[in-house]
C-alpha cells in the first residue's frame, strides 16, 4: 500500500524545534546544506527591514508569535495563486526538479555507496518511464533528478537525529514530518530555481529501513501552508522480504502523487475514489500504476515498469481533457488538474476557491 498522506500535527510555527531535531545532521560527500534562500545568518535583514526574520539561529523566535518565519525568508515560495493551488511540485507538464535526500539514522540504519547507486538507477528508470508515458499524451515533461553528478545540487546525504518507524503503516513521527518540512524549505532556494530555470521542486526522502513508501502532498485548503511536497521512499518493501528493494514502479507511483495522481485502489484517501471507481479502473485499465505497483502474480520488477498511466490518471495530471467513464464519475472532474483537496465523500464543506473542472496543463 502506498497511500498519499499528510501529517496530523498543526501548522509549523516553531522552526527552532525542527532545527534541534536535526542536531548532529551532517552533510556527506562534500555537500553542505544551503542557508534558506541562499543567505547566511549574517546576511539576513534586521526586523526593521520589514522581513520577518530573526537576527540569528539562537534567539528571536518567541517574538514572531504565530507568524510563519519562512514567508519572509523565501518570498518566492508558495506566494502566487498557482503555487498555492498546486504545491511545490506543481504540474507534470511544467519543468520540474526532484531533490534526493538520503537520511541515515544517528547510530542506526544508514545508506552506503552501493545502495545509493542502486537507488539512483531505480529513480532513473522511474523518471524515464514517466516521460515515456507522458509522450503517449503528446506531452514532453522535463523532470531533472539526481544522476550522480557532483555539482547537480540535487543530492544530499544527511544524518537524522532520530529513528524511522517504517513497517506497513507508513506512520512516521510528527518530529520526522517537522524535520522533513524544514529540510525542504532549506533546500528550496533561489539558486536552485535559477540553476534549473524553474521553481517547481519536489523532494524524495530515502529512508534506510523497510516500509510502505508514501507521499505528502499539498491540499488546496492549505493555501501557502504545507507547501512543500515530498515522497518518502523506503529502502525495502515491508510487505515482502526485508531484503527486497523498492521497485521503479513504486518510485514512479510516489512521484506521480506529487504532480496530482490519486491512489485508485480501494481505501484511497482521495474523496472521489469510490469502490465503484476502483472496480471500473480494475476492469478498464488493469495495468494502471496508481492501482498497484506489482508485476504479474504480485512479483517485483526492477529492470523496467510494465504499467501504464491510464487516461483517468492522465486527466488528473493535466495531460488530457477526457477519459472513459467521465460522465459516470463526475466527482473526478471537480478539482483542477494536479490539485488535491482534504474534502471527504460526506463533507459539507464547499470546495476551495479555484476548484473548477480539471483542465489540460499550460
Amino acid at each position: 500500500m502506498h497511500n498519499i498522506k499528510r501529517p496530523a500535527f498543526l501548522r509549523l510555527t516553531a522552526l527552532l524545534a525542527a532545527l534541534l531535531l536535526l542536531a548532529g545532521c551532517a552533510p556527506r560527500a562534500g555537500l553542505t546544506l544551503p542557508s534558506q534562500a541562499g543567505r547566511t545568518p549574517g546576511d539576513w535583514p534586521d526586523a526593521g527591514s520589514g522581513e520577518q526574520t530573526p537576527d540569528d539561529w539562537d534567539d528571536g523566535w518567541d517574538s514572531w508569535g504565530e507568524s510563519d518565519p519562512w514567508q519572509g525568508w523565501a518570498p518566492a515560495q508558495g506566494t502566487t495563486a498557482e503555487q498555492r493551488r498546486y504545491g511545490s511540485a506543481a504540474l507534470l507538464a511544467w519543468p520540474s526538479v526532484l531533490v534526493s535526500v538520503y537520511l541515515d539514522e544517528a547510530g542506526g540504519a544508514s545508506w552506503d555507496e552501493e545502495s545509493i547507486a542502486d537507488s539512483r538507477e531505480t529513480l532513473a528508470v522511474a523518471v524515464d518511464w514517466i516521460e515515456e508515458q507522458c509522450a503517449l499524451y503528446n506531452t514532453s515533461p522535463s523532470i531533472t533528478c539526481d544522476d550522480g553528478s557532483e555539482d547537480s545540487g540535487l543530492f544530499y546525504h544527511l544524518t537524522y537525529n532520530g529513528s524511522f518507524a517504517g513497517g506497513t503503516e507508513s506512520n512516521e513521527s510528527d518530529d520526522f514530518y517537522t524535520a522533513a518540512y524544514d529540510i525542504c524549505a532549506g533546500l528550496d532556494t533561489d539558486e536552485l530555481h535559477q540553476k534549473y530555470g524553474t521553481s517547481n521542486v519536489g523532494f524524495l526522502f530515502f529512508l534506510p529501513v523497510a516500509g510502505a513508501s508514501f507521499t505528502i502532498v499539498h491540499y488546496m485548503e492549505d493555501d501557502a501552508d504545507y507547501y512543500h511536497e515530498f515522497s518518502c521512499l523506503y529502502r525495502s518493501d515491508a510487505y515482502t522480504s526485508p531484503d527486497a528493494a523498492e521497485t521503479p514502479a513504486v518510485y514512479a507511483h510516489e512521484i506521480l502523487h506529487m504532480f496530482g495522481a490519486p491512489d485508485l485502489y480501494e481505501g484511497s484517501t482521495d474523496y472521489y475514489v469510490t469502490p465503484e471507481l476502483t472496480a471500473f479502473v480494475e476492469e478498464t485499465w488493469p495495468d494502471e500504476i496508481m492501482l498497484d505497483t506489482y508485476g504479474p502474480g504480485g512479483s517485483l520488477m526492477y529492470g523496467g515498469i510494465e504499467k501504464q498511466i491510464s487516461p483517468l490518471t492522465a486527466y488528473r495530471l493535466g495531460l488530457c481533457t477526457r477519459f472513459e467513464g467521465m460522465d459516470r464519475f463526475p466527482q473526478v472532474t471537480e478539482l483542477p488538474a494536479g490539485a488535491f483537496s482534504a474534502r471527504t465523500p460526506d463533507s459539507s464543506v464547499p470546495l476551495p476557491d479555484g476548484a473548477v473542472a480539471a483542465r489540460p496543463a499550460a
